[in-house]
Formats: structure tokens, C-alpha cells, sequence
């Protein structure tokens, strides 16, 4: 297994993303392999965490609903060309993408503190990839805010529960960032 790397919040800052174009998208597995190689920009893929164990623990792990999703997860980006897969500190996003890192080993698997500005994280991940795919699982609550601030638009937020969503962001180097809302694994249980 690749080593995790822990990436700091104060890393240069890159160049903002402009205005939205807003891509209608569809599925329960989608194929991104058409969508996601681009010699012109970089895209980033965002997706929350799978189905997590209901309870009073603040990090639980995922349920066997939340693994099988997670499974379908890494089957509908299998032909994704990801660079880097970005985790948060919680188990449940790095168990959702653990199963897309195993068909991934040349991906570098690094972390990112969800609880720090969205705008720092979306600042440093536009810097560092300028023709990249890019995988990012966060929190259900955190994903919309690190969207708008990597795209510089506004993006729907995600509902409590909403696990089967995935945000595609390209950012082409002189044009509009296109975003694409699809769905994967089909709707929550």
C-alpha cells in the first residue's frame, strides 16, 4: 500500500477557477473514462463517504452497505486516470477510498484536515494539478463548500445521507469550469 502523505494547509496558493458551466449528468455506474483525461485542465472527482455505522462514535467505519458502495465506487472509476486520491482524517473516507486506491497504486494517496478552510485545500490542489484527475472523499457536509471553492461557483449541498453522489469539476486551463452532479452505486439504503 502506497504511503499516506499529510499535506499542509500553507502550500502556494494557485490561480482562481472562473465562471460555471453546469453539465447535466445521469447513471448509477458511470463510465469516466471519456470524462476525465484532458490534456487542457485539471478535474477533480468529489465524492462522500460511503454509508458509515450508525451510531455515537464520531468516527465510525463504513457499514457492509457503505463497503459494497465503496466497492461500486472504485468498478465506475476503474478506467479514471487519478494522479492522487485525498482522503480526510476520518476512517470512513479513507475506507471509501481504499478499494479505489488498490486499482490505483500508482495514485498517490494523501490527507487533508476537513475542518480547515475549504478555500486553502481547493487553493493548493488547483496549484498542484494543472492536467491531473484527482480524487477527493470528504465528509457529506464538507463536499459542496471544497466544490465551490474549486470551481468558484455554487454548488447544490449535499443532503444528510446523500452517499451515492459524485461532483465532477474540470477546470480547463482558459475557459469556464464544468461541473457535473452524477450519482454512482444507486441511492442510499
Amino acid at each position: 500500500m502506497p504511503a499516506v502523505r499529510t499535506v499542509s494547509r500553507r502550500a502556494r496558493l494557485g490561480a482562481a477557477a472562473g465562471g460555471l458551466v453546469l453539465l447535466a449528468g445521469c447513471g448509477t455506474a458511470p463510465s469516466l473514462r471519456t470524462v476525465t483525461a484532458s490534456a487542457t485542465g485539471a478535474t477533480f472527482l468529489l465524492v462522500a463517504n460511503a454509508d458509515a455505522v450508525a451510531g455515537a462514535d464520531e468516527d465510525p467505519p463504513l457499514s457492509p452497505a457503505g463497503e459494497a458502495r465503496a466497492e461500486r465506487l472504485a468498478q465506475a472509476l476503474a478506467d479514471a486516470p487519478l494522479v492522487a486520491i485525498y482522503t480526510d482524517e476520518f476512517r470512513r473516507t479513507q475506507q471509501t477510498a481504499a478499494p479505489v486506491a488498490a486499482q490505483h497504486p500508482r495514485a498517490e494517496r494523501l490527507r487533508y484536515f476537513s475542518r480547515g478552510p475549504a478555500q486553502d485545500s481547493a487553493r493548493q490542489w488547483r496549484s498542484a494539478y494543472d492536467r491531473d484527475t484527482v480524487l477527493v472523499v470528504a465528509q457529506p457536509d464538507t463536499l459542496a463548500p471544497l466544490a465551490d471553492a474549486l470551481c468558484g461557483c455554487t454548488v447544490r449541498p449535499m443532503r444528510a445521507g446523500q452517499v451515492d453522489r459524485l461532483l465532477r469539476i474540470h477546470l480547463p486551463a482558459h475557459a469556464a469550469a464544468q461541473v457535473q452532479d452524477m450519482r454512482y452505486g444507486g441511492p442510499a439504503p
